[in-house]
């Protein structure tokens, strides 16, 4: 290994601790974890310097680093470092020490947790080498190691037949997975002549001065880039072993929703100039991942279990990175992949704390009169606010919204999800609560909108120069979703300003499909019943 390279070597070192028997790692439990923490805690370090260096030299003039590791030729394992791994790569490295560190505390005293962080060890270094992967050959198996080592985490309760169940089935759903992205890979090599993305992205890159090629294999390998993609991030209707992943030690869970489940999507914009050339396949995706989203967020209102509600609403936002990976705004998709990780894997290692969390909230709840109809009043104004004012945001900052692959219909969503933030406020009857509603409002979309053009300078290079946004369907597909999204901050507005007592005088149809609602719409036992059906 050269000596630019020794920024590899805490990453190395977390794949070989993971390779420690494991009977050794129980034996020597203080010192496993001690180093584990201690690397993870280095690679975090290394990382965030190797991007903070990228970032003020090269990385946003559009340049990349492609070195390989060893000399093999053309099957020589590389990494890639530009915007899009820097950032990915850092993001893993935080996660991953801070379940770290969480872990110690959580599995003190258990007999196996020497055992664990080996796992836990391998699982967050092959994160880390997949995010950084040069050719499609080093990322298929540093994805092979990173699904070795969460399907360990997993059944790290071995007793528990939930756990193992559901680490099996998403085995098994991976491996699905993993067919589409291997044929895939051969039409890339029979396409191309290489596996590097360097050169790959350089062939694509000139298309678009000479056109598409007739007998091209591009609009097949994105579609099967997709199909392996959306396997592998828990979309409808191969969702159903998320939920039942609880059974695993709670920073597992953390790992899985903030850091496990997202690898579908960086895949995609990794190789988003690949996927741009097969619109259809772009369409279906914008199309499957806004039905993911609206399934799960309508599943997710009815869930009394906060770790089920959690898990439910991981569903809903990949559904809803790949709505935007379909949409061809993979910039935005960047920016979802780095937010929900941290909001998720603080909400996971927080879970703990619902009761002081839910006392927090109970004050304004009960303020809230009681009246349907000055309630949607309320939300409408709430709503008109929030448009102008985002429009207002982005107007300042210089976003143009027509310039940027679903531009306007994102915004639209951003806005509504805001809204249901104004409106609680606004329903408060607190005096200050409308201004300061309107402010925070303010604040997060100058938030969003700076984070959003950060992010879309830094991966520029890889991504949006690259790619060309979908555009087959756009008007069906944003009508669709346009109005799921209403009917769901509806609904939610709806049974907020419904008490739990007076569900008994709700319509009948209402109590039914809240009923079924909170079943997950029984779609994990037709997907059950139809695997047991294929054994027999």
């Amino acid at each position: 290994m050269s000596l630019e390279m020794v920024w590899l070597l805490p990453m190395s070192l977390m794949v070989c601790l993971g390779l420690l028997p494991g009977r050794f790692a129980d034996r020597k439990v203080t010192q496993i974890r001690k180093v584990v923490t201690g690397v993870a805690t280095l690679h975090l370090v290394v990382s965030a310097i190797v991007l903070g260096i990228g970032l003020s030299t090269s990385l946003p003039a559009g340049q990349s680093m492609q070195q390989e590791l060893a000399s093999a030729g053309m099957l020589a394992p590389t990494v890639l470092l530009d915007g899009t791994s820097g950032l990915m790569l850092t993001l893993v490295a935080f996660v991953g020490w801070v379940i770290c560190r969480y872990s110690i505390r959580y599995l003190d005293g258990e007999s196996q947790q020497g055992n664990y962080f080996r796992w836990l060890s391998l699982t967050v270094g092959a994160v880390s080498l997949l995010a950084i992967s040069g050719d499609l050959l080093t990322l298929f198996v540093a994805w092979s190691l990173s699904s070795l080592g969460i399907h360990k985490l997993l059944t790290h309760y071995s007793d528990r037949p939930a756990a193992r169940k559901a680490a099996w089935t998403k085995c098994a759903i991976s491996r699905f997975g993993d067919v589409f992205l291997v044929a895939a890979g051969v039409l890339i090599f029979r396409e191309f002549g290489t596996l590097r993305l360097s050169e790959l992205f350089a062939t694509v890159q000139s298309y678009h001065a000479t056109g598409l090629p007739g007998n091209s294999l591009l609009p097949s390998i994105g579609a099967l880039l997709i199909a392996g993609a959306a396997l592998k991030t828990a979309q409808f209707p191969f969702h159903t072993w998320l939920p039942e992943t609880l059974e695993a030690p709670t920073p597992v869970s953390a790992l899985m929703h903030a850091g496990i489940v997202n690898a579908g999507g960086y895949l995609l914009i990794r190789l988003s100039p690949l996927l741009a050339w097969s619109p259809l396949a772009m369409t279906s995706l914008a199309v499957l991942g806004a039905l993911t989203a609206c399934f799960a967020a309508a599943v997710m209102l009815t869930q009394t279990s906060v770790k089920k509600s959690l898990a439910w609403s991981t569903i809903a936002q990949m559904g809803f990175m790949m709505l935007q990976c379909g949409l061809g705004a993979f910039s935005a998709a960047m920016l979802h992949i780095i937010a929900h990780s941290l909001y998720k894997a603080h909400a996971f290692l927080n879970s703990g704390d619902v009761l002081n969390q839910a006392a927090a909230t109970r004050g304004a709840v009960k303020n809230q009169p009681a009246g349907a109809r000055a309630g949607f009043v309320t939300l409408g104004f709430s709503l008109t606010a929030t448009l102008a004012i985002y429009a207002s945001v982005t107007s300042l900052l210089g976003l143009d919204l027509a310039a940027k692959p679903g531009g306007f219909l994102l915004g639209l969503i951003l806005c509504l999800g805001l809204t249901r933030w104004v409106w609680q406020l606004a329903m408060s009857r607190q005096p200050r609560a409308v201004p300061l509603g309107l402010a925070t409002t303010a604040l997060l979309c100058a938030a969003y909108v700076l984070s959003f053009l950060a992010v879309d300078a830094v991966i520029a290079s890889g991504v949006s120069a690259l790619a060309v946004p979908a555009s087959t369907g756009t008007a069906i597909v944003a009508g669709f979703v346009i109005i799921a999204f209403v009917a769901l901050l509806t609904l939610e507005s709806w049974l907020s300003l419904t008490p739990a007592l007076a569900w008994q005088d709700s319509p009948r149809w209402l109590q039914v499909a809240y009923v079924h609602a909170s079943n997950g719409f029984y779609v994990d036992a037709a997907f059950a019943r139809a695997v047991h059906n294929a054994k027999s």
